[in-house]
Protein backbone atom coordinates (compact mmCIF):
# COMPACT_ATOMS: atom_id res chain seq x y z
CA UNK A 1 0.00 0.00 0.00
CA UNK A 2 1.43 3.69 -0.89
CA UNK A 3 -0.58 6.29 0.37
CA UNK A 4 -0.64 10.31 -1.26
CA UNK A 5 -0.84 13.14 1.10
CA UNK A 6 -1.45 16.32 -0.52
CA UNK A 7 -1.20 19.73 0.96
CA UNK A 8 0.69 18.32 3.82
CA UNK A 9 1.16 21.65 5.28
CA UNK A 10 -1.78 22.45 5.47
CA UNK A 11 -4.33 23.67 8.41
CA UNK A 12 -5.49 19.84 8.12
CA UNK A 13 -2.84 18.78 6.11
CA UNK A 14 0.25 19.09 8.47
CA UNK A 15 -1.62 16.45 11.30
CA UNK A 16 -2.36 14.17 8.50
CA UNK A 17 1.58 14.50 7.83
CA UNK A 18 2.34 14.45 12.11
CA UNK A 19 0.12 10.97 11.95
CA UNK A 20 2.11 9.52 8.73
CA UNK A 21 5.53 10.92 8.67
CA UNK A 22 7.49 7.83 9.87
CA UNK A 23 6.28 5.58 7.42
CA UNK A 24 7.87 4.25 4.63
CA UNK A 25 4.33 3.62 2.69
CA UNK A 26 3.49 7.80 2.01
CA UNK A 27 4.35 10.16 -0.49
CA UNK A 28 4.25 13.79 0.10
CA UNK A 29 3.08 16.31 -2.47
CA UNK A 30 4.61 19.77 -2.02
CA UNK A 31 4.67 22.83 -4.56
CA UNK A 32 8.03 23.99 -4.06
CA UNK A 33 10.88 24.00 -2.26
CA UNK A 34 9.90 26.04 0.67
CA UNK A 35 6.90 23.62 1.11
CA UNK A 36 9.67 20.46 1.34
CA UNK A 37 11.26 22.53 4.11
CA UNK A 38 8.03 23.59 6.04
CA UNK A 39 7.15 19.39 5.75
CA UNK A 40 10.22 19.26 7.64
CA UNK A 41 11.87 15.32 7.79
CA UNK A 42 9.64 12.28 6.93
CA UNK A 43 10.32 8.48 6.30
CA UNK A 44 8.68 8.21 2.97
CA UNK A 45 9.19 10.41 -0.14
CA UNK A 46 8.91 14.05 -0.85
CA UNK A 47 7.76 14.60 -4.23
CA UNK A 48 7.10 18.14 -5.65
CA UNK A 49 5.18 19.56 -8.37
CA UNK A 50 1.93 21.15 -9.09
CA UNK A 51 -1.83 19.30 -9.22
CA UNK A 52 -2.57 21.61 -12.29
CA UNK A 53 0.07 19.93 -13.86
CA UNK A 54 -1.10 16.86 -15.82
CA UNK A 55 3.03 15.50 -15.90
CA UNK A 56 2.97 16.57 -11.82
CA UNK A 57 0.38 15.02 -11.34
CA UNK A 58 0.53 11.62 -13.12
CA UNK A 59 4.23 11.60 -11.29
CA UNK A 60 3.01 12.04 -8.05
CA UNK A 61 0.00 9.13 -8.51
CA UNK A 62 2.39 6.28 -9.77
CA UNK A 63 2.30 3.39 -8.11
CA UNK A 64 -0.46 5.06 -5.47
CA UNK A 65 -3.17 3.00 -4.00
CA UNK A 66 -4.84 5.86 -1.57
CA UNK A 67 -4.55 9.37 -1.90
CA UNK A 68 -5.79 12.43 0.62
CA UNK A 69 -6.82 14.96 -1.45
CA UNK A 70 -7.36 18.35 -0.53
CA UNK A 71 -6.43 22.24 -1.40
CA UNK A 72 -7.46 25.53 -0.03
CA UNK A 73 -10.14 27.63 -1.26
CA UNK A 74 -8.51 29.48 -3.88
CA UNK A 75 -9.33 30.20 -8.49
CA UNK A 76 -7.22 26.62 -9.15
CA UNK A 77 -9.04 24.73 -6.77
CA UNK A 78 -11.63 22.53 -8.71
CA UNK A 79 -9.00 21.85 -11.47
CA UNK A 80 -6.35 21.41 -9.18
CA UNK A 81 -8.44 18.54 -7.40
CA UNK A 82 -10.14 17.54 -10.03
CA UNK A 83 -6.65 17.12 -12.42
CA UNK A 84 -5.27 14.88 -9.65
CA UNK A 85 -8.04 12.35 -8.48
CA UNK A 86 -8.61 11.90 -12.44
CA UNK A 87 -4.85 10.97 -12.86
CA UNK A 88 -4.88 8.78 -9.56
CA UNK A 89 -8.60 7.05 -10.85
CA UNK A 90 -6.59 6.28 -14.30
CA UNK A 91 -3.22 5.37 -12.25
CA UNK A 92 -5.40 3.07 -10.12
CA UNK A 93 -6.40 4.46 -7.38
CA UNK A 94 -8.88 2.70 -5.55
CA UNK A 95 -9.64 5.18 -2.24
CA UNK A 96 -10.04 8.51 -1.98
CA UNK A 97 -10.27 10.41 1.36
CA UNK A 98 -10.95 14.21 -0.18
CA UNK A 99 -11.60 17.24 2.23
CA UNK A 100 -14.39 19.04 1.88
CA UNK A 101 -17.10 21.00 4.28
CA UNK A 102 -20.02 20.66 5.98
CA UNK A 103 -23.48 22.23 3.31
CA UNK A 104 -25.33 24.93 4.85
CA UNK A 105 -28.80 23.95 5.49
CA UNK A 106 -30.69 27.24 7.29
CA UNK A 107 -33.19 29.30 5.53
CA UNK A 108 -32.35 31.75 3.32
CA UNK A 109 -28.72 30.17 2.88
CA UNK A 110 -27.36 29.90 -0.85
CA UNK A 111 -24.72 28.20 -2.56
CA UNK A 112 -21.29 29.90 -1.70
CA UNK A 113 -17.87 29.22 -3.64
CA UNK A 114 -16.16 27.67 -0.53
CA UNK A 115 -18.26 25.03 0.44
CA UNK A 116 -19.85 24.43 -3.31
CA UNK A 117 -17.06 23.65 -4.90
CA UNK A 118 -16.82 20.38 -2.72
CA UNK A 119 -19.58 19.09 -4.19
CA UNK A 120 -18.26 19.64 -8.04
CA UNK A 121 -15.32 18.06 -6.99
CA UNK A 122 -16.72 15.05 -5.31
CA UNK A 123 -18.91 14.32 -8.33
CA UNK A 124 -16.39 14.32 -10.48
CA UNK A 125 -14.45 12.19 -8.82
CA UNK A 126 -17.13 9.97 -8.56
CA UNK A 127 -17.42 10.11 -12.53
CA UNK A 128 -13.84 9.15 -12.86
CA UNK A 129 -14.01 5.54 -11.30
CA UNK A 130 -12.98 6.17 -7.76
CA UNK A 131 -13.60 3.24 -6.11
CA UNK A 132 -14.18 4.25 -2.92
CA UNK A 133 -14.58 7.90 -2.04
CA UNK A 134 -14.73 9.09 1.17
CA UNK A 135 -15.75 13.00 1.54
CA UNK A 136 -14.72 14.57 4.92
CA UNK A 137 -17.19 17.87 5.44
CA UNK A 138 -15.96 19.40 8.21
CA UNK A 139 -17.58 22.47 10.34
CA UNK A 140 -15.76 25.73 11.31
CA UNK A 141 -12.35 25.08 11.66
CA UNK A 142 -10.83 26.00 15.90
CA UNK A 143 -7.63 27.00 13.88
CA UNK A 144 -8.53 29.68 11.97
CA UNK A 145 -8.83 31.47 15.27
CA UNK A 146 -4.89 31.25 15.91
CA UNK A 147 -3.99 33.85 13.79
CA UNK A 148 -6.46 36.43 16.23
CA UNK A 149 -4.35 34.41 19.37
CA UNK A 150 -3.02 38.29 20.25
CA UNK A 151 -6.28 39.91 20.51
CA UNK A 152 -7.69 37.09 22.13
CA UNK A 153 -5.04 37.50 24.47
CA UNK A 154 -5.83 41.15 24.87
CA UNK A 155 -9.47 40.28 25.45
CA UNK A 156 -11.40 40.49 22.15
CA UNK A 157 -12.22 38.33 19.50
CA UNK A 158 -13.38 40.65 16.33
CA UNK A 159 -15.13 37.85 13.45
CA UNK A 160 -17.50 38.07 10.82
CA UNK A 161 -19.27 35.42 11.20
CA UNK A 162 -22.54 36.76 13.46
CA UNK A 163 -24.42 35.42 15.98
CA UNK A 164 -25.08 31.89 14.79
CA UNK A 165 -24.17 28.77 16.95
CA UNK A 166 -21.83 26.36 15.17
CA UNK A 167 -20.19 22.95 15.81
CA UNK A 168 -16.65 24.75 16.06
CA UNK A 169 -14.34 21.55 15.20
CA UNK A 170 -10.64 21.03 16.06
CA UNK A 171 -8.68 20.34 13.10
CA UNK A 172 -6.60 17.77 14.62
CA UNK A 173 -9.97 15.34 15.04
CA UNK A 174 -10.45 15.78 11.24
CA UNK A 175 -6.94 14.57 10.50
CA UNK A 176 -7.93 11.70 12.82
CA UNK A 177 -10.94 10.74 10.80
CA UNK A 178 -8.89 11.00 7.45
CA UNK A 179 -6.13 8.84 8.99
CA UNK A 180 -8.40 6.35 10.14
CA UNK A 181 -10.59 6.50 6.71
CA UNK A 182 -6.83 5.87 4.94
CA UNK A 183 -5.24 3.55 6.64
CA UNK A 184 -8.92 0.83 7.48
CA UNK A 185 -9.24 -2.45 6.08
CA UNK A 186 -12.88 -1.02 5.51
CA UNK A 187 -13.64 2.60 5.72
CA UNK A 188 -16.42 4.28 6.57
CA UNK A 189 -16.76 5.74 3.40
CA UNK A 190 -19.48 8.31 1.91
CA UNK A 191 -19.98 11.35 3.45
CA UNK A 192 -18.93 12.16 7.14
CA UNK A 193 -19.86 15.44 9.12
CA UNK A 194 -17.33 16.11 11.69
CA UNK A 195 -18.36 18.83 14.19
CA UNK A 196 -17.25 19.68 17.79
CA UNK A 197 -19.63 18.18 20.72
CA UNK A 198 -21.65 21.30 20.85
CA UNK A 199 -23.08 24.16 19.19
CA UNK A 200 -21.20 27.50 20.09
CA UNK A 201 -22.33 30.89 19.39
CA UNK A 202 -19.06 33.25 19.35
CA UNK A 203 -19.58 34.35 22.40
CA UNK A 204 -20.18 31.16 24.16
CA UNK A 205 -16.69 30.24 21.95
CA UNK A 206 -15.60 33.03 24.08
CA UNK A 207 -16.61 32.13 27.50
CA UNK A 208 -14.73 28.64 26.68
CA UNK A 209 -11.65 30.51 25.84
CA UNK A 210 -11.82 32.95 27.98
CA UNK A 211 -12.02 30.17 30.82
CA UNK A 212 -9.04 28.20 29.99
CA UNK A 213 -6.91 31.83 29.59
CA UNK A 214 -8.45 33.07 33.33
CA UNK A 215 -9.58 36.21 31.49
CA UNK A 216 -12.30 37.36 29.69
CA UNK A 217 -13.00 37.36 26.51
CA UNK A 218 -15.58 39.29 24.22
CA UNK A 219 -16.94 38.97 20.92
CA UNK A 220 -16.50 41.80 18.38
CA UNK A 221 -18.64 41.30 15.61
CA UNK A 222 -17.12 42.43 12.30
CA UNK A 223 -19.31 43.73 9.66
CA UNK A 224 -18.71 42.22 5.80
CA UNK A 225 -18.49 45.91 4.45
CA UNK A 226 -16.50 47.63 2.17
CA UNK A 227 -13.62 48.22 5.44
CA UNK A 228 -13.73 44.17 5.89
CA UNK A 229 -13.06 43.68 2.25
CA UNK A 230 -10.24 46.32 1.70
CA UNK A 231 -8.42 45.00 4.73
CA UNK A 232 -8.41 41.21 2.74
CA UNK A 233 -7.21 43.11 -0.43
CA UNK A 234 -4.34 44.41 1.51
CA UNK A 235 -3.54 41.29 2.86
CA UNK A 236 -3.29 40.35 -0.91
CA UNK A 237 -6.41 38.46 -1.32
CA UNK A 238 -7.92 38.31 -4.52
CA UNK A 239 -11.36 39.66 -5.51
CA UNK A 240 -12.24 36.45 -6.50
CA UNK A 241 -11.46 34.52 -2.88
CA UNK A 242 -12.84 38.05 -1.24
CA UNK A 243 -16.30 37.43 -2.86
CA UNK A 244 -15.99 33.39 -2.12
CA UNK A 245 -15.40 34.16 1.73
CA UNK A 246 -18.25 36.94 1.72
CA UNK A 247 -20.42 34.55 0.25
CA UNK A 248 -19.41 31.90 3.16
CA UNK A 249 -19.71 34.63 6.24
CA UNK A 250 -22.90 35.44 5.04
CA UNK A 251 -24.75 31.80 5.01
CA UNK A 252 -22.89 31.54 8.33
CA UNK A 253 -24.68 34.50 9.25
CA UNK A 254 -28.36 33.17 7.76
CA UNK A 255 -27.68 29.62 9.02
CA UNK A 256 -28.56 29.92 12.98
CA UNK A 257 -27.81 26.97 14.67
CA UNK A 258 -25.83 24.32 12.34
CA UNK A 259 -26.38 20.55 13.25
CA UNK A 260 -23.73 19.19 14.43
CA UNK A 261 -21.82 15.93 12.82
CA UNK A 262 -21.14 12.30 14.25
CA UNK A 263 -18.09 11.95 12.38
CA UNK A 264 -15.62 11.96 14.84
CA UNK A 265 -17.91 9.14 17.41
CA UNK A 266 -18.54 7.02 14.01
CA UNK A 267 -15.35 6.99 12.79
CA UNK A 268 -13.02 6.92 15.66
CA UNK A 269 -15.45 5.92 18.73
CA UNK A 270 -14.69 8.23 21.47
CA UNK A 271 -16.31 12.34 21.32
CA UNK A 272 -14.81 15.34 19.83
CA UNK A 273 -12.16 17.45 21.06
CA UNK A 274 -13.91 20.48 22.94
CA UNK A 275 -12.76 24.21 22.21
CA UNK A 276 -11.58 23.97 26.07
CA UNK A 277 -9.74 21.09 24.49
CA UNK A 278 -8.51 23.30 21.66
CA UNK A 279 -7.61 26.44 23.82
CA UNK A 280 -5.62 24.44 26.29
CA UNK A 281 -3.53 22.34 23.89
CA UNK A 282 -2.70 24.99 21.23
CA UNK A 283 -4.20 29.01 21.88
CA UNK A 284 -2.32 29.13 25.12
CA UNK A 285 0.91 27.80 23.59
CA UNK A 286 0.02 30.25 20.73
CA UNK A 287 -0.21 33.23 23.61
CA UNK A 288 3.13 32.02 24.70
CA UNK A 289 4.94 31.94 21.10
CA UNK A 290 5.25 27.94 21.41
Amino acid sequence: MTILVTTPNGTVGRYVTEALRDRSDVRFLVRSRAGAEALGRVRGEVVRGSATDAADARRAVAGVDRLYLAHPFAEDQVAAETALGAAAAEAGVHRIVKLGARRFAGPGCVPDAVTGVHDTIAERLRSAGVRELTVLQPDRFLQNFLPAAASIAGGTLPDPAGPGARGYVDARDIAEVAVAELLAARPVGGEIEVSGPEALTLPELCDRFGAVLNRPVRYADVPLDGAWRAALADRGVTPQVIDGLQGLYANYRREGVARLGDGVQRVLGRAPRSAGDFAADLLVPALHGA
